[in-house]
């Protein structure tokens, strides 16, 4: 009696895990199998690292924005207008470090459609061990293959189940967006504005709320081998635009504060002159734009700037404007070194807080 009823209970479980795989694999909510066709996509922020390698498979582009959250407001037909030719699909992933960022790059060029990669260089993002990952979380490397025969846990899986049961039911919920243009898109729902930055700001700890890891130059350096220079020497019909993001002038005094001015500055000296030897490399830097990083109406907090920064940056890059060359690239630095340097804080804060209203 007691073997029969554990025989029906394993043979009930495998019934009811066979049809939720089923249903998984039908409806694939995180769309790593094809593109919708009888529902709008869902791209579901809490899941970026799980949706972005299925987009990068499915979806016909031939360009991507490899990125942290601060091009997760470009949208994708932005940057064909400003360049005038190809495809553009945004792959933003939020906190998305180099390991992160080299596993999707990989998948996106394994279908042999991606010509060029628009990649995001954060200099936080090579802190830590080389193969760190996002918000400390495993990267699920089983969706970054092509294989389907390990996607088990995607497939049987309690939270896709849900999800896929949402779509079949018709049922919205937060947290998700359904335009594959922008589909990482967030500004709409945050303040851009100088008070507000100013307000949320703690000046004995202006760290505080990102809690940036101390940041070495050999760390960085072995992250920077392990997870960019491997990239672009392996998939040299591939354009890299290696992009500097203009982080508000608060952010460097941040860094100077912290200690690590000299190193993210001697980071970006290196980093130039390894990949500047690759024709396959473009690099533009945008972080002494003293227009844009001083101007702290168009941030959010003291590193993600608003929209118009974003578009404003997008045509430049289409452009071709600000490309570091190997005539520039020290005065570019030490102009970034200078404007750190001499930035007053305290002024700062007067100023924004001396504004009516």
């Amino acid at each position: 009696m007691a073997r029969r009823f554990i025989a029906n209970s394993l043979i009930a479980a495998a019934a009811l895990l066979a049809i939720a795989g089923a249903i998984n694999f039908e409806v694939d909510p995180f769309q790593q199998y094809r593109v919708p066709t009888k529902y709008e996509p869902r791209f579901y922020r809490s899941f970026q690292r799980w949706e972005n390698p299925g987009v990068a498979r499915n979806y016909a582009f031939d360009r991507a924005i490899v990125a942290s959250s601060f091009f997760e407001n470009i949208s994708g037909s932005e940057v064909d207008r400003a360049f005038g030719y190809g495809k553009t699909q945004n792959l933003c992933d939020s906190a998305m470090t180099a390991y992160d960022a080299k596993k999707l790059v990989e998948t996106a060029l394994s279908t042999g459609r991606v010509k060029e990669i628009i990649f995001n260089v954060d200099y936080n993002s090579f802190s830590g061990a080389p193969d760190r990952v996002g918000y400390g979380d495993k990267l699920p490397l089983y969706l970054y293959d092509r294989a389907h025969w390990n996607d088990y846990p995607y497939v049987l899986s309690i939270a896709t189940l849900r999800k896929s049961l949402d779509i079949l039911a018709g049922r919205r919920e937060e947290g998700y967006r359904t335009d594959s243009d922008a589909p990482w898109y967030w500004a709409d729902g945050v303040t851009f504005s100088a008070k507000n930055v100013i307000g949320e700001l703690d000046v004995t700890d202006m760290n505080r709320r990102y809690q940036q890891p101390q940041r070495t130059l050999d760390g960085m350096m072995k992250s920077f081998e392990a997870n960019v220079v491997p990239l672009v020497r392996d998939h040299p019909k591939a354009t890299f635009i290696f992009t500097w993001p203009p982080y508000s002038i608060l952010a460097w005094i941040d860094f100077r504060r912290r200690g690590q001015l000299d190193v993210s500055l001697e980071f970006k000296r290196r980093f130039f002159e390894v990949l500047s030897k690759y024709p396959n490399v473009r690099i533009h830097d945008f972080q002494a734009r003293t227009d844009w990083i001083t101007n702290l109406d168009e941030y959010r907090d003291i590193y993600h700037f608003s929209p118009r920064i974003s578009d404003a940056l997008v045509k430049e890059l289409g452009a071709g404007h600000e490309r570091m060359t190997q005539d520039d690239y020290v005065a570019r630095i030490e102009k970034l070194r200078s404007i750190a340097e001499s930035a007053d804080l305290g002024r700062i804060i007067a100023e924004v807080r001396a504004r009516p209203g």
